[in-house]
């Protein structure tokens, strides 16, 4: 089909050749004709044209149609491009194509004959001959390039570039079909009208079949797009693809929601009755033999395919998943799981080849899966996976600025609806030139034009018809963004936690997580384990980055023990400090004045431990031991040019410190604390206790207390100038609402980088990954999937982000958007 789509593109793309064409003598006969009657016989497509000069300067702006100016028929016509001044119809004038060869097309224009039609006078090196055929004369105009045959016949004026079309116009050889006749005179109001002949069309690579009779298309060209709408008529004496479709009500087409964005194509067709639909089907293959296939597509509304450059998948939509799933049941076999997907081994691979070729030629259907309403096929697992990951990463077409652009022209509804995508209808295209054409169009790029779509819409005896081809557009481009995955890696085990991105500006990006063997891993940016260790025990909370002798570290804590590593995977001179006693909250690192001067916290129960870069015990801090048992991680905040430590204990208490640990605040009241770490907002301490209240404390030690109307899932974060809320699904990000679907939601994260901050959320139920910018949009791309809270950073291009995120129990995902 997508050879079919390349052809009624092609239609459209030899309207160059009609700056070529000219005529002949300004003499004005007695008799009168109709254009109709002097339609060549056999002729492939005829434009019916009402204002050619116009037409010509919309194809010569267009960005699509300027691309073929290197084809051999643009070539031809456009170096005899001075016959155009020659040409100067006031009426309705027809431009017809005939196929001569594999190689050759004739071409014919037919005019009422007006005064200044033609003047030949100016035309160089030109030879005009009259010749004869029987008491008919016509002549015969040479110039340096091109031969052409003029007659007038009944006041109307005919040019073409076959004598023996000419010559069969004069016996009166012309298209006589009814059906022609039929769209011929279908009334427009257009400018521009493409009759299209239906012949064969390629369903697939190795099928055509007779589709339709005659097509009449309304045209519009624009210097970003063109499109055209109009019908097709087929007929009952022959068999014809499109009346497999009567007595079907055109039904939703959904394919955009499950079409990857990387894929070559897509074709989905649609019925409301499966078994006359297969027995209309089966009358047009001219078989009697009946496929039982009622009890699986009996509760499907719409199938067909999805082209990648390797394999063909296959897909229906149901409209009662569980009832399809129970008709396939006895076809299925569980084979593996990919994020929570089963995807199962299908022991009727040519099933689909049988009900609905031609639509569906691919015998390979050997896996199936089930996502929402649509149960797809495919070839191999890898393909499975794939679709199923850029479902899941809402990475499809539906989601892309470019097929909303489309969209706009198509029925929400269709019988057929064919997509080529990203610029692969050149080929098909330049098939309907020639050989030579061929060659010349094979390098052209196409990737401004990511989508054409065709669309066919049953009614009665005939079928509307959309066409539409769009240049995506500047503006289009640069807010579409996109989010790819660089990697999904499985690991030996259960990941433990949430990965994070440990950034390198000279090694780009690598990734860094902990299994439940307690084994860390560093992997690459394309998904390669560069080295791993065993711990021995949890990592607790965050792994910290620094900078050490102008290299970065890893520094973190775990129950017994202080680490920090090389991006090698090398002990950093001085560690691992090791415990007798354990390690209770994770580490905390403090760089004061941000010259790498670090202090490393660690807290055992009542106790405080610092030590340095070189993990020797910072002598001189005061605060070595609490009154009760830390609650918190200790923080650092800085407010003004003054340094403070806050330290919280399970008793209520809160100790502001200075950096080398003496009292620096007093706090009078004892705190309810709860896991939200201590902030500073307006150059206060603010303190969210689990009665919800938020607490406030000057640098004088005075507080006011707000009580805070909100749920008990509620989080409080601020990074600099960025203040986060999460109410259940009530998002704030300075002040500003995104109201988040019904969930469960983890911890919202903040991350600065490209000098911006960004928040990530993920819903643990759903497995969708947000990502949102400091002003509360959600980024384009987003959600994707993900199953833990994700971690942002830096990638190698300017404006490019990294989102690391766990996605089944054993495996982690690197995906990359810009």
């Amino acid at each position: 089909m997508g050879k079919y789509l390349g052809k009624s593109i092609a239609f459209l793309l030899f309207i160059p050749m009609l700056l070529g064409i000219f005529g002949s003598c300004d003499k004005t006969p007695s008799k009168t004709g109709t254009l109709m009657d002097f339609v060549p016989e056999n002729t492939s497509v005829v434009f019916k044209i009402s204002d050619f000069e116009n037409l010509q300067a919309d194809i010569e702006n267009n960005s699509l149609l300027s691309k073929f100016e290197k084809t051999v028929p643009y070539l031809f016509f456009s170096e005899n491009a001075e016959l155009l001044k020659n040409l100067h119809p006031t009426t309705q004038s027809l431009f017809c194509i005939n196929k001569v060869n594999d190689s050759v097309s004739a071409y014919t224009f037919i005019s009422k004959q007006t005064k200044n039609l033609f003047q030949p006078d100016s035309l160089k090196n030109k030879t005009i001959e009259t010749l004869k055929l029987d008491e008919q004369s016509f002549q015969r105009i040479t110039t340096d390039k091109q031969i052409a045959y003029s007659a007038i016949i009944d006041s109307v004026f005919v040019v073409t570039s076959s004598q023996q079309i000419l010559l069969d116009i004069l016996k009166g050889k012309t298209e006589r079909e009814d059906t022609f006749k039929k769209v011929f005179n279908l009334p427009s109001s257009n400018k521009f009208t493409a009759l299209i002949r239906g012949n064969k069309i390629a369903l697939n690579d190795s099928t055509k079949v007779a589709f339709t009779s005659w097509s009449a298309l309304d045209v519009a060209i624009t210097p970003e797009s063109f499109t055209a709408t109009g019908i097709t008529l087929a007929t009952d004496s022959i068999p014809q693809l499109l009346n497999v479709f009567e007595d079907q009500i055109p039904q939703q087409n959904d394919a955009s929601a499950l079409v990857p964005t990387d894929a070559l194509g897509a074709l989905s067709f649609t019925f409301n009755d499966a078994e006359k639909f297969q027995k209309n089907l089966r009358n047009f293959r001219g078989e009697k033999d009946v496929v039982q296939t009622t009890g699986i597509f009996g509760s499907v509304s719409e199938a067909g395919t999805i082209q990648f450059k390797t394999e063909t998948a296959i897909f229906i939509k149901s409209i009662d998943a569980t009832l399809t799933s129970d008709a396939l049941a006895r076809y299925v076999s569980a084979k593996s799981e990919f994020r929570e997907i089963e995807i199962s081994s299908f022991s009727e691979p040519e099933l689909f080849q049988k009900t609905f070729s031609p639509f569906i030629n691919s015998k390979k259907a050997n896996y199936v899966f089930q996502m929402e309403n649509f149960f797809v096929f495919t070839e191999s697992e890898i393909t499975a996976q794939q679709i199923i990951s850029d479902f899941q990463n809402n990475n499809t077409l539906k989601n892309t600025s470019y097929f909303q652009n489309t969209a706009t022209d198509l029925s929400t509804s269709s019988s057929l609806l064919i997509f080529k995508m990203k610029g692969e209808f050149s080929e098909a295209v330049s098939g309907f030139f020639n050989a030579k054409s061929s060659e010349n169009i094979k390098d052209i790029s196409f990737d401004e034009f990511p989508l054409a779509a065709l669309q066919f819409s049953f009614d009665r005896n005939f079928a509307h018809v959309t066409l539409s081809c769009k240049e995506a557009g500047a503006a289009a481009k640069s807010i579409s963004g996109s989010v790819s995955e660089k990697f999904n890696l499985k690991l030996e085990n259960a990941v433990l936690g949430s990965p994070q991105i440990f950034s390198n500006q000279n090694n780009g990006s690598n990734v860094v997580v902990q299994d439940i063997a307690n084994k860390l891993y560093f992997i690459s940016e394309s998904g390669k384990i560069l080295w791993s260790k065993n711990l021995g025990s949890p990592i607790l909370g965050a792994i910290e980055t620094v900078t050490i002798s102008g290299n970065k570290h890893l520094a973190f804590a775990t129950k017994d023990a202080f680490y920090i590593f090389d991006r090698n995977g090398k002990d950093a001179k001085g560690f691992p400090v090791k415990f007798k006693d354990n390690v209770t909250q994770p580490l905390s690192v403090f760089d004061y004045d941000n010259n790498g001067n670090y202090r490393f916290v660690i807290v055992q129960g009542k106790e405080v431990l610092m030590y340095d870069k070189t993990g020797k015990t910072v002598k001189g801090f005061g605060f070595n031991k609490a009154k009760s048992n830390i609650a918190q991680s200790p923080v650092h905040i800085r407010m003004g040019n003054k340094d403070y430590i806050a330290i919280a204990e399970e008793s209520g208490k809160l100790n502001i410190l200075s950096r080398v640990g003496k009292p620096r605040v007093s706090v009078s009241k004892n705190f309810n604390f709860t896991e939200i770490p201590i902030a500073e907002e307006d150059n206060t301490f603010v303190v969210i206790t689990k009665e919800n209240t938020k607490e406030r404390i000057s640098q004088n030690g005075k507080i006011s207390s707000q009580k805070l109307d909100v749920g008990r899932n509620y989080w409080f974060a601020i990074n600099g100038t960025v203040k986060v809320t999460l109410d259940d699904n009530l998002l704030r990000i300075n002040g500003k609402l995104a109201e988040l679907p019904l969930g469960v939601y983890t911890n919202p994260r903040l991350f600065n980088v490209h000098r911006n901050t960004f928040v990530t959320i993920t819903e643990t139920q759903e497995k969708k990954v947000y990502v949102f910018d400091q002003n509360g949009k959600l980024l384009n791309g987003f959600p994707v999937y993900g199953t833990a809270a994700a971690f942002i950073d830096s990638g190698s291009g300017k404006n490019n982000l990294m989102i690391a995120t766990k996605g089944d129990a054993n495996s982690l995902i690197l995906y990359s958007s810009n």
